[in-house]
């Protein structure tokens, strides 16, 4: 789950950073969408409770509810947010005796854009329950500041 938050970390902040010249004069565009039973299905890890990025692999199925806002100025400004807040099961892929997970997920991600810089934050809450009765909570946050010089300064906190 977090590769692929992290993926689309990287590819929003590639269409920051290459977006055309803004129109100027013309008013902010702001659009919403929202997805009710958002199904996803992908193979990765089950993060755990000690921020460990490593493990076995697993079919994990999310669905979820996901709404997005967007908005550009005319000035070239962007905001964007996003949350998505669901349930997931996940299953072992290679090895059986593996406990199965139960549990809900929300993410909730924020981006800013000015032209000369980009910054973004997301966080990750996972709360599950094993076939085996065990327990996992995490809370994980990411930021990253892409500056006018290319230099980035980012920080992964995680509990």
């Amino acid at each position: 789950m977090l590769r692929r938050l992290l993926l689309m970390v990287g590819l929003l902040i590639a269409g920051f950073l290459f977006a055309g010249a803004p129109a100027f004069g013309a008013p902010p565009v702001t659009e919403t969408t929202t997805q009710k039973n958002l199904v996803e299905t992908f193979v990765d890890i089950v993060p755990n409770s000690n921020c460990v990025e490593e493990g076995p692999l697993y079919t994990i199925t999310t669905t979820t509810n996901l709404i997005m806002h967007s908005t550009i100025f005319d000035d070239g400004r962007e905001h964007d947010t996003f949350t998505q807040t669901g349930t997931f099961v996940a299953v072992p892929l290679e090895d059986p005796t593996l406990p199965s997970y139960t549990g809900k997920v929300t993410i909730w991600g924020g981006f800013n854009a000015n032209g000369a810089t980009v910054n973004g934050t997301f966080t990750f809450n996972l709360h599950a329950t094993g076939s085996d009765g065990s327990t996992i909570n995490t809370h994980q946050v990411d930021h990253f500041n892409a500056r006018p010089d290319g230099t980035v300064n980012e920080f992964f906190h995680c509990h």
